[in-house]
């Protein structure tokens, strides 16, 4: 006989007064429960006890899946699962009516496959809706067996108050355990999310270590380091295969440092690969971890020997460099040892996007090393081709005194007195700019500056000037107005004078002319005295757009063989000197420079 009523009918009996207690206290257990595993443990149990009855489950309706699940059936350890509609729980959900069958064997809604399944005996259900606040049928408590007979209304009356409170209850923990996996989830996403950017940090302090390592030494130090650091672990150790060999045949460069710094970086070379988890890596292409490491590897045992401590657990990742041939080709292992928690699959991937940048960054560093040699070495070879071609014009000087030492024989004293003055002139003149063109090289700054009279050290210049301008047949005429004293590094102002003097002669066709001529001025500004010592040429001239240039090194103009740092050497010379040098742009028929310095009171 089964009996169906609405959840709300005036039919049923009135619960009893233990019932009503019962009632009481679970309604202020389940109001501070918020673990639904342990509240649906503890309805099931009450109503039970509430209701005499042999069994009492709760079945929760997932909407979703279209089922019927039970997470607690008391008496039983199995979750129950079935199509929604089924049984009758199924047809309580669906109708939203309590359904009492006295005799349960007799209704077509009970299913005793279940009973033979399981081998118990069902004689009499109780099963009542639990609606929500909203009146929504969220599931079913089905009671099972009345220990003293029948269930009555009073006990469906109970029931149904029992349920509604528990319905309340369960979907207040659904919705927090909801909004704990939701603040979980969250707080998860916020640790990965800070992972992440942990991790993009050490990707960008590794491009970074790139420009600011010294050498490649330096390089893979930082990025073991960096890559060690970030993983937890302790030590790391970069293999890298050296070129024009297969894999598993080559020599290998291995770098292996501790976290600490300020500990050396070991770095030896293996003519063949003897690690049995590296050949295993190889061989498969794949990351490795051995969280306990217990197996015998001989190249393991050397680096632990070389550090000077044991390694617990291992990580290692391939670094590939795929070839025409081989698209899985390695080029290296990156390997790191002894986290204390253990290696996770987190790591893994970190370390496995550190292993794909880490041959690219060495392949980078190397280049830029090669650069820079590159570089060095065109340095180099700009600084030689610099001094020989300045050096042109006195050893000419030089060859020529020699030649004409040989009729000595038919020289006065006087002729012999001139030539060993020009010989030992031009010497020191090489001497001084090869010494200032190496320390420019070096970024020295090395003056020795005196008073000196003007008009002696340009006569001098003269003198000096003199076989060169004659054996080119080119004009050189000197005046000076000026009598009184600078205070100049003598040599190297006289090295101001060559450079401008030598790029005329260099530009200047036979028969051309260079005029030296020194003055006193007044600056506008200050009203204070200065010399102005212009040198022109008239040559063809040097075009207005590259004024703004001509002091840069290495900027050059109509001439074959010049290196373009006279000028620049001249303009560091003169600023040192506290003066200026410009081009005159209004001067007509060549090119002239004036030189501004102030005079020496």
């Amino acid at each position: 006989m089964r009996e169906e009523r609405p959840a709300a009918s005036a039919e049923v009996g009135q619960p009893s007064f233990d019932q009503l207690q019962k009632l009481l206290d679970v309604c202020r257990f389940m109001g501070k429960e918020k673990n639904l595993d342990n509240l649906l443990v503890y309805i099931a149990e009450q109503g039970r006890k509430a209701l005499d009855a042999d069994r009492c489950s709760i079945f929760l309706l997932d909407e979703e899946q279209g089922e019927i699940w039970s997470k607690v059936q008391l008496g039983e350890s199995e979750i129950i699962r079935f199509p929604r509609g089924a049984g009758v729980a199924g047809k309580t959900i669906e109708s939203g009516k309590a359904i009492l069958i006295q005799d349960a064997y007799g209704d077509s809604l009970f299913n005793p496959e279940i009973d033979r399944t399981t081998g118990y005996r069902t004689r009499n259900i109780l099963c009542v809706p639990m609606d929500n606040v909203e009146g929504r049928t969220i599931g079913c408590l089905q009671a099972l067996n009345k220990v003293d007979g029948d269930f009555s209304p009073s006990d469906e009356s109970f029931s149904l108050a029992f349920a509604a409170q528990a319905a309340v209850a369960i979907e207040s923990a659904q919705l927090y355990q909801e909004k704990a996996r939701v603040i979980r989830d969250l707080s998860h996403t916020q640790v990965r999310l800070k992972q992440k950017l942990d991790q993009l940090e050490v990707v960008r302090e590794l491009e970074q270590a790139v420009n600011e390592s010294a050498n490649l030494y330096d390089f893979i130090s930082a990025v073991i380091r960096k890559a060690v650091r970030s993983i937890g672990a302790e030590v790391g150790c970069l293999f890298i295969q050296n070129e024009g060999s297969p894999s598993g045949s080559a020599s290998w460069d291995i770098f292996a440092a501790r976290i600490e710094e300020g500990t050396p970086v070991v770095h030896y070379t293996e003519q063949s690969l003897e690690s049995s988890y590296a050949k295993t890596l190889l061989k498969d292409g794949k990351a490795l971890i051995v969280n306990r490491l217990n197996r015998k590897d001989s190249s393991l045992d050397n680096l632990s020997r070389q550090l000077g401590l044991s390694f617990e657990n291992l990580l290692a990742v391939p670094i590939h460099q795929p070839t025409e041939h081989d698209p899985t080709y390695s080029q290296g292992i990156f390997k790191v040892f002894n986290k204390p928690s253990g290696f996770l699959y987190e790591d893994l991937s970190f370390l496995q996007i550190i292993g794909a940048q880490i041959f690219s960054l060495i392949m980078r560093k190397q280049l830029v090393d090669a650069k820079k040699r590159s570089e060095n070495l065109a340095s180099i070879g700009q600084l030689s081709s610099t001094i020989i071609h300045d050096l042109k014009n006195p050893i000419s000087a030089i060859i020529g005194c020699a030649e004409l030492l040989e009729a000595r024989d038919t020289m006065t004293e006087k002729q012999l007195e001139r030539i060993c003055n020009i010989l030992r002139n031009q010497a020191n003149r090489c001497i001084t700019m090869v010494e200032e063109l190496l320390s420019v090289a070096r970024g020295e700054k090395n003056y020795h500056f005196e008073s000196l009279g003007l008009n002696d050290v340009l006569t001098e210049v003269e003198q000096m000037l003199q076989n060169e301008t004659e054996r080119m047949n080119v004009k050189l005429t000197l005046s000076c107005s000026f009598t009184g004293k600078l205070r100049i590094d003598k040599s190297k102002f006289m090295r101001v004078i060559f450079n401008l003097t030598n790029n005329a002669l260099e530009i200047l066709k036979r028969g051309g002319e260079i005029h030296i001529e020194a003055k006193g001025v007044k600056n506008a500004a200050d009203d204070s005295d200065w010399v102005e010592i212009s040198i022109a040429d008239n040559g063809p001239g040097i075009p207005t757009e590259l004024s703004a240039i001509l002091f840069q090194p290495f900027a050059t103009f109509g001439k074959t063989k010049g290196t373009g740092l006279g000028l620049y050497i001249t303009k560091e010379i003169i600023t040192e000197h506290g003066g200026t040098i410009e081009l005159d742009q209004a001067f007509q028929g060549g090119a002239c420079f004036r030189i501004r310095l102030k005079q020496d009171v």
